[in-house]
């Protein structure tokens, strides 16, 4: 039997596991043997990662007299530092989604998302697949996933999104072209420029591309939108992280990349280019993006809060 034939309550598998582990330990590694195998990659995970955030410490110490016991703390103890894998599309129902997010909330989110979580408040989880700012000729992919988590009247419901969050090299000024022919730089050949955007940081006289470092983030409605649309903006400065070796990637490797003041709070959530458009533009310079046809489907799942978490983590 496999997730696609019934529907777990992966919440109550794990309040179940922490109940039975402060008592009994045993009986609550049975019942993880029972349904962890019935669980696919991404919902296994899921369910280990709501156990592990209920258990006291009771129930911990009862579970690391076993080697089962601390094998299985071990393994979630790393989990917690290992990137989450990107979910498939359609994923299961919503329910389901819900309690996927749920989980990785439960890891990365900072107490002011769990909070909300617990509430049952409107919240939004990115989960970003690391993407060239070249692709697709710089205008971007939506190949991240933005999901709504409604909780309101023990809903308990998640809707995932295509999204972007991560600039195209459209934006990048490096891709202008220099007054005697060429490009700033050889590397954006194949772009179609359309403006420059982005905070010279390494002072080396050229503009870097950002992106939002994962983390918890509060946004509100932007007052008068933006590109014709609702939007929301963050109540707080922002951290950026920059692309200032130019290669299109944001990695350890570029030289004084964490940007704390540059963006201010100039990354919003908007509308970008149709998914369905013929030639697709995330329309994003560092903003989260969603696919234009699919904006009014987003904006009506989250509704009207007055504001949000928004929790955005890097996938593996």
């Amino acid at each position: 039997m496999t997730t696609r034939d019934f529907e777990p309550d992966l919440e109550s598998l794990a309040d179940d596991f922490a109940t039975r582990a402060a008592s009994d330990a045993g009986a609550a590694l049975a019942s993880w043997n029972t349904a962890a195998p019935l669980l696919g990659e991404e919902l296994q995970a899921a369910f280990g990662a709501l156990a592990d955030a209920r258990l006291g410490w009771r129930a911990r110490a009862a579970l690391k007299a076993t080697p089962q016991g601390t094998a299985l703390l071990l393994d979630w103890a790393t989990a917690r530092q290992r990137r989450p894998a990107l979910p498939r599309l359609p994923f299961y129902t919503p329910h389901l989604a819900y309690q996927y997010c749920a989980a990785v909330v439960a890891q990365r989110g900072t107490p002011i998302a769990r909070a909300a979580l617990r509430a049952g408040t409107p919240l939004l989880l990115a989960l970003r697949k690391d993407t060239s700012t070249l692709a697709n000729r710089g205008r971007g992919e939506y190949d991240d996933r933005i999901a709504v988590l409604n909780g309101r009247g023990g809903l308990r419901a998640a809707r995932f999104f295509p999204a972007c969050t991560e600039p195209g090299a459209q934006y990048a000024p490096r891709a202008a072209s220099r007054p005697k022919g060429g490009r700033v730089d050889a590397r954006y050949a194949d772009v179609r420029f359309k403006k420059a955007e982005g905070i010279d940081i390494d002072k080396d006289g050229t503009g870097d591309l950002g992106r939002l470092v994962e983390g918890t983030y509060v946004f509100r409605e932007k007052a008068g939108g933006f590109l014709g649309g609702r939007a929301f903006q963050a109540n707080a400065d922002q951290v950026a992280e920059r692309d200032t070796d130019g290669d299109g990637l944001f990695t350890r490797s570029d030289p004084k990349r964490i940007d704390r003041k540059g963006a201010g709070r100039s990354m919003y959530i908007h509308r970008g280019g149709a998914l369905a458009a013929k030639e697709l533009n995330t329309w994003s310079a560092g903003c989260q993006t969603i696919p234009n046809d699919l904006y009014p489907d987003f904006l009506a799942t989250l509704g009207r809060p007055a504001s949000f978490c928004y929790v955005l983590v890097n996938t593996r």
